[in-house]
């Protein structure tokens, strides 16, 4: 089926370049802000600009993750929402990399969003780009499939204060501060400060299940000239939710997680061609449960002796701390764009407790799961774009990683390779398409929760490309992507931890996007996607949205439909979900505003999956609830 769709639009059109003012029209001043940092050769991206966050009434990070096309956004067994792609659930995946400001904030240890950043507030957020294809071969990052990146407001534009609070039906509330300033030496600052208190629960076999959370956030952006520092910090206290109890209704557990980092950029030259960039990560976590049942804790089980090793009581205390740093120099010589650089990166994992206390009372020093504590990676990046001509872009990618690793896992190199081309024949029509084949290797999550018959993992091997057309004429915007993706050792957790399975994973999707403008400020967007998995679905694995947001005289107001199918697995049914949600501001002046949203009107929320113990009963649980939410925002 998808083959009649490819060759229906072959020719039809793809951001860029040289025409891309033309198809990007449709995005005001703050839009354009984008266009400064926007990469067309680093995948298929799609621009959420300050307008739309603004009129869509994203309060978090995770309210737009909600509608990623291919993507499902569920909660897992301690209640963190939890991107996976289409068609599969996962508690942690590694195929997603974030960052704010250029520095990836993805957790060092496994590889996915930490605890907090995924409900990250969006009021001091300028724009967001969501790349499809692995863009580490010029950043130097983490390799991944999907890249989410997050652009702070800019001190200098904005040289003001907000206040912003907001008030949610189940007792949900938040309360930020934004302030930026610009000095006469040109120095400025942006700076944000919030409180989120979240109340969230749900219902199991008539128990309640808690999953109520403090969070905080404190952000800090400093710039001058070529020169841009930013700080990020935020904690998080919450309720495990299901946590690792056997029978599902953990007795009682606690999470606390505290992130931060400092990540300072430098441009030398007058041209800036020459970037270094320095970074230190540090996560620390505690995890407490307790459970009369037992708790799934697998790196302690003996599956020969279950009764005497499965505890009912567990603690653990541990650090994960990375730094990081790149230098890249960008070449220009005739019709040839080049960038080289060197990317160096080291991971560490350390256990400060982790103890234990069985049936019998009997308290263990468990210690480390694993020797496999230590992580360095050198990377060596090449890229090159080449314009053939004014209608034609062609590029490639290399990267070369070393990996020096302790414990049971083996020293390695690797290689990752992309090409593509950008064919723009017109000004409304033409073709992008990425080839690339790259690796993700296993976190300390994977080595710690491995089968013990199979602690030497392998890394996963990804054959990926892509395909992309958009026309755009007058108000209209089409837009057809279709994907495939090819994974061979693919990490696969079962009941006994993760292994590599011994069958390769295929994946395809298709995207299909169409808007419409009826005026410069009233836009309806389309969107629809399905997924083929050469496994079995444990997710929803077709959907879409339908968005309409507009602004007239004071008032600026959005509807929005989004839509996930209906799926069997096992013995468990998964009805489709319809998240109905309906919001309007009314700006009183130009300094401040008063929001109204409502969210999952109709009470039909995606849903996860969940298993009781080894091999119990499946069920499934909604992600969300239905919400009304009011905010205030003031500025000054």
């Amino acid at each position: 089926m998808y083959k009649y769709f490819i060759y229906l639009f072959l020719f039809i059109d793809i951001l860029y370049a040289q025409n891309i003012d033309t198809l990007l029209q449709e995005y005001e001043s703050n839009t354009k802000k984008s266009l400064k940092t926007v990469d067309e050769k680093l995948g298929h991206v799609t621009i959420y600009s300050q307008k739309d966050l603004k009129l869509m009434q994203y309060t978090t990070l995770a309210d737009l993750l909600k509608e990623l096309p291919l993507t499902n956004l569920n909660k897992n067994k301690y209640g963190v929402s939890s991107l996976s792609i289409s068609g599969t659930k996962t508690d942690v995946s590694g195929f997603f990399r974030f960052f704010i400001n250029d520095h990836e904030v993805s957790s060092s240890y496994t590889q996915s969003p930490s605890n907090s950043w995924i409900e990250l507030p969006l009021d001091f957020i300028d724009y967001i780009e969501v790349y499809r294809g692995n863009s580490s071969f010029a950043f130097g990052s983490e390799n991944g499939i999907f890249f989410i990146r997050i652009y702070t407001k800019k001190p200098f534009q904005e040289n003001g204060s907000q206040i912003a609070t907001t008030v949610a039906s189940h007792g949900t509330n938040s309360q930020s501060v934004t302030h930026s300033e610009t000095f006469e030496s040109g120095w400025s600052y942006l700076s944000y400060f919030n409180k989120t208190k979240v109340k969230d629960s749900n219902t199991y076999k008539g128990n309640k299940v808690g999953n109520d959370a403090d969070q905080r956030y404190f952000y800090l952006n400093i710039q001058k000239n070529n020169t841009d520092i930013n700080f990020g910090y935020t904690d998080l206290s919450k309720e495990n939710y299901l946590g690792l109890a056997l029978d599902a209704n953990s007795d009682n557990g606690e999470i606390d997680s505290k992130d931060y980092f400092i990540d300072i950029k430098n441009y030398f030259l007058d041209d800036k061609s020459i970037k270094v960039q320095i970074s230190y990560d540090n996560n620390d976590i505690k995890i407490n449960e307790q459970d009369s049942g037992g708790l799934a804790l697998i790196p302690v089980l003996d599956f020969t002796n279950l009764g005497g090793t499965i505890p009912k009581e567990s603690y653990h205390d541990s650090r994960v701390s990375k730094f990081n740093t790149l230098i890249t120099k960008t070449i220009s010589h005739n019709k040839n764009n080049f960038l080289i650089g060197a990317n160096f990166q080291d991971k560490k994992y350390t256990t400060h407790k982790n103890t234990t206390v069985n049936f019998a009372n009997v308290t263990s020093d468990v210690g480390q799961h694993t020797s496999f504590d230590r992580e360095k990676t050198l990377s060596l990046l090449l890229q090159d774009d080449y314009k053939v001509n004014e209608d034609l872009l062609l590029v490639a990618n290399g990267k070369f990683d070393k990996f020096k690793r302790n414990g049971n896992l083996d020293d390695f190199s690797d290689e990752q390779y992309r090409i593509g081309a950008i064919y723009t024949p017109f000004n409304n029509f033409g073709l992008k398409a990425f080839y690339t084949e790259t690796y993700i290797t296993p976190t300390f999550y994977n080595v710690d929760y491995a089968d013990k018959n199979n602690d030497k993992m392998k890394s996963q091997q990804y054959k990926y490309y892509a395909i992309k057309g958009v026309y755009a004429k007058d108000s209209s915007k089409f837009s057809l992507l279709y994907s495939h993706i090819n994974i061979e050792n693919f990490i696969y957790y079962t009941p006994v931890g993760f292994i590599n399975v011994d069958y390769k994973v295929n994946t395809e999707g298709l995207i299909f996007d169409y808007s419409y403008e009826f005026s410069q400020d009233n836009k309806l967007q389309l969107n629809y996607y399905i997924t083929k998995l050469s496994r079995n679905f444990t997710n929803s694995y077709k959907g879409g949205y339908v968005k309409y947001m507009g602004k007239y005289q004071s008032f600026e107001y959005f509807t929005s439909l989004i839509y996930r199918n209906s799926y069997r697995f096992l013995d468990v049914y998964v009805d489709k979900s319809f998240n109905f949600n309906i919001g309007a501001t009314y700006n009183i002046s130009k300094d401040s505003s008063i929001s109204l949203k409502a969210e999952n009107l109709l009470d039909k929320s995606t849903q996860s999956l969940f298993q009781e113990g080894f091999n119990g009963a499946n069920f499934a649980l909604d992600d969300y609830q239905r919400k009304v939410t009011l905010s205030m925002k003031w500025v000054f």
